[in-house]
């Protein structure tokens, strides 16, 4: 639908930039824990990644970087800004939900697909990502929209209309914590940080059933 109508770089959920609370996860050099990383290049994967601009920042921190979209017409335009970029990484085009999962990822980020997905995805989202996520690996977590303060929790069921659909920090730690992955961290993103108002930066890690 929207790739199709030709979104122009700013418009929708296409933000000009990787979201700056990720590039801070990935600049920080004194991060505690640190992002799960293999000596070998850990693979990193961003499904719903638009432009692609998230797969360039985690290809330039080092991982072997993959990008996932459903509709053909965005998938080419994430190709084509990759290669502008200068950088190898692949855009898959593919259903998020039936990709294989014997190929695992030490990280994934999320920024607008939870949010994208109809609330009825939600739960078979979570098990995916437990899926594709290596053991102790990492899934980051981009929570947005965000309610004002006194509005409802859509954790306790009222979703509203969409997409984007509200998303809050407790809602995404249930779906979370029930498919297996244990909260690193919950920050509110600083308002200068922002990527499309206010948000929250979740680093979950994937528990291995040796633990």
């Amino acid at each position: 639908g929207m790739w199709r109508r030709g979104i122009a770089p700013g418009q929708a959920f296409d933000a000009t930039r990787t979201e700056p609370a990720l590039v801070d996860l990935l600049e920080d050099k004194n991060l505690d824990p640190p992002l799960p990383r293999a000596i070998n290049g850990a693979r990193a994967l961003v499904p719903g990644c638009g432009r692609g601009y998230a797969v360039v920042s985690l290809s330039r921190a080092g991982y072997i970087a993959e990008g996932v979209e459903i509709s053909s017409t965005a998938a080419k335009a994430a190709r084509e800004y990759i290669a502008s970029q200068g950088v190898n990484a692949q855009v898959k085009e593919a259903d998020y939900f039936e990709l294989d999962a014997s190929n695992q990822y030490s990280l994934i980020f999320d920024s607008t697909f939870l949010c994208a997905i109809p609330p009825a995805l939600r739960e078979g989202w979570a098990a995916k990502m437990a899926a594709l996520v290596a053991d102790d690996g990492e899934l980051i977590t981009n929570i947005f929209p965000i309610r004002p303060d006194h509005a409802p929790d859509p954790a306790d069921g009222d979703v509203g209309s969409g997409p984007p659909y509200a998303l809050s920090p407790r809602l995404v730690e249930g779906l979370l914590t029930r498919s297996g992955f244990s909260k690193v961290s919950v920050m509110p993103v600083p308002t200068a940080k922002q990527a499309r108002g206010t948000e929250f930066i979740g680093r979950w890690r994937k528990v291995s059933a040796m633990h």
